[in-house]
């Protein structure tokens, strides 16, 4: 089928010899990178349709354009696909779009990038990032490294969405370094932030001081405050490094208790209890009454059950409770240089209360094959006495746009735990993207649909997928649903849990890769609770003789 192509879709055919680049990179075929490389820089320049200069038979007059890559020219123009792009396209990264709009990077570097840390996503370069593995990649350095992150910090900013761990770690910074301020007698996080919420645009700080101008200062001198917006002697607003803007505030010590509850949200809560403040007449004061420096005050005044900010507009239920979630099901040890931090992930996990931990390593494609995946379970039972920790074996695989597992059926069935995921052939339409999932929760091998809507926070749109259908699915079939508390993720989070009328089970990891991100948990276990989600439909309130050799499935 002949495809009509206007000068403005130039850039589409561009971009198939950009992809055809660096498939060649990848395969080590600089020489044929160089040239698709040349000519799709010449096609993007074109002043003018790429069709009219074909049906000039010109085509070769284009810098860069040969014999055989005039051929794929064509081919494009006459069925918008090229062939031998389709062959290879299994070797380019799973968010190459994305990946190919940061200015900082390139087809060499992206190449760079998959061939020596296996970064062929973006969740991928976003760890690498904030491990800072980037700036020790030759032809990289500082420089690359800030460019990219500030340039992903900007597409966060734009979408209004900041994961909240991130923006939490700015406000800790922030209040670490107002603490010293002359004067000041209380600082507190408020706001949607305080009620543990995925995301955020802002972060809201309260504070009481003699001086408030002095707090105001020192705010506009703090390093994790990139940017002053609004200042005067009560308030300040300013952009932190994380993408959200903080809000300071100072508000009398009398009333810090009513402000921090009413600041705290959400809205319809708030909204009940200021109708309880009316109805009860109750006035709140130094100089009219009740005192309410403290939020324990204010709950007693109006005698109401005293919520951690986390409840706080949640449906009363028989929630799970973070003592009973007793391990995390989504863990990496495999490196990017080919080592396994079985032992370190594993002491980590205990050192923070776990009974058990279940490493979930990528299978297939350029990440863990067989026989990696056999290496690492042998190191597993190796290590399996040495911690008092449980060490569960488990993979991800990948789901294909045709609905199979991505990885042979012999080394997953030997697994305790299988989290299939869609991580390619993200554009599908809701009804394909539907049927993919609902057709490889089929497969027995089958444990978890890992973060089920595959977005990444400000950057990566939810896939198109009825996730009504999947949860009733996955209900029918005894299949978890994943609960990944990986802040770039938060997928799934608790108020589509809740609005889900199937009842499948669920399962939380963190996906940490690195044992500073073991402490993510905290994210996954509020989720549950904020989801409402009974022990019983949790995996991780399951000890570890049932989840070992998939017996919770018998």
């Amino acid at each position: 089928m002949a495809v009509t192509i206007g000068r403005a879709d130039n850039r589409k055919a561009a971009d198939l010899f950009y992809d055809l680049a660096l498939a060649m990179e990848l395969q080590g075929e600089r020489w044929r990178a160089n040239s698709y490389l040349r000519a799709a820089k010449s096609i993007e320049e074109l002043t003018e349709n790429l069709r009219s200069v074909s049906e000039r038979g010109e085509l070769r007059r284009i810098e860069g354009v040969g014999e055989s890559i005039e051929a794929k020219v064509e081919e494009f123009l006459r069925t918008g696909r090229i062939d031998a792009l389709d062959k290879v396209r299994g070797l380019l990264p799973e968010d190459l779009e994305l990946l190919r709009s940061i200015p900082s990077l390139g087809t060499r570097r992206l190449a760079d990038l998959d061939l020596l840390l296996g970064i062929r996503s973006v969740d991928d370069l976003l760890k690498a990032i904030y491990e800072g593995r980037l700036s020790e990649m030759p032809d990289f350095g500082d420089e690359v490294e800030s460019r990219t992150q500030d340039y992903l910090t900007w597409r966060r900013e734009e979408a209004a969405e900041v994961p909240s761990p991130y923006a939490l770690r700015s406000a800790q910074r922030i209040i670490d370094f107002l603490r010293p301020s002359p004067g000041l007698d209380r600082l507190e996080l408020t706001g949607p932030l305080r009620r543990r919420v995925p995301t955020v645009a802002n972060i809201m700080l309260l504070f009481s001081a003699s001086g408030p101008e002095d707090v105001i200062a020192r705010f506009g001198l703090c390093p994790e405050v990139t940017e002053l917006l609004v200042v005067d002697r009560e308030q300040a607003l300013g952009r932190t490094a994380s993408g959200a803007v903080c809000m300071l505030r100072h508000v009398d010590q009398s009333t810090f208790g009513l402000e921090l509850l009413k600041t705290t949200g959400p809205e319809p809560y708030v909204r009940g209890i200021e109708q309880r403040i009316r109805e009860k007449g109750v006035r709140f004061g130094a100089h009219r009454g009740v005192a309410a420096d403290t939020e324990k005050k204010v709950f007693e005044a109006l005698q109401l059950p005293p919520l951690r900010p986390e409840t706080r507009g949640v449906p009363e239920c028989d929630r799970v409770t973070a003592e009973q979630l007793i391990g995390d099901l989504h863990v990496r040890c495999a490196s990017y240089d080919g080592g396994m931090r079985v032992l370190e992930m594993a002491a980590a996990a205990k050192d923070l209360g776990h009974e058990y931990v279940c490493f979930c390593d990528r299978l297939g494609g350029r990440r863990m094959d067989p026989a990696a995946l056999e290496q690492r379970n042998a190191l597993i039972d190796e290590s399996a006495d040495l911690l008092g920790i449980k060490i569960l074996k488990g993979g991800g695989a990948d789901i294909t746009p045709d609905g199979r597992l991505d990885f042979p059926p012999g080394p997953l069935e030997d697994l305790d735990l299988v989290i299939a995921s869609v991580n390619t052939s993200l554009t599908m339409d809701e009804g394909e993207m539907t049927a993919r999932v609902t057709k490889a929760m089929e497969d027995p091998l089958m444990d978890v649909f890992g973060h089920p809507t595959s977005r990444v926070i400000g950057l990566r749109e939810r896939v198109r997928v009825d996730l009504e259908k999947v949860a009733a699915a996955a209900a029918e079939s005894g299949i978890a649903l994943e609960i990944n508390a990986y802040p770039d993720r938060m997928d799934l989070d608790a108020e589509t849990v809740r609005s889900l009328d199937a009842k499948p089970l669920y399962s939380l990891g963190t996906e940490a890769a690195f044992p500073n991100e073991l402490s993510y948990w905290e994210w996954a276990a509020g989720a549950a609770e904020q989801a409402c989600l009974p022990p019983s439909r949790v995996l991780n309130a399951m000890p570890a003789e049932r989840l070992q050799g998939r017996r919770w499935r018998r």
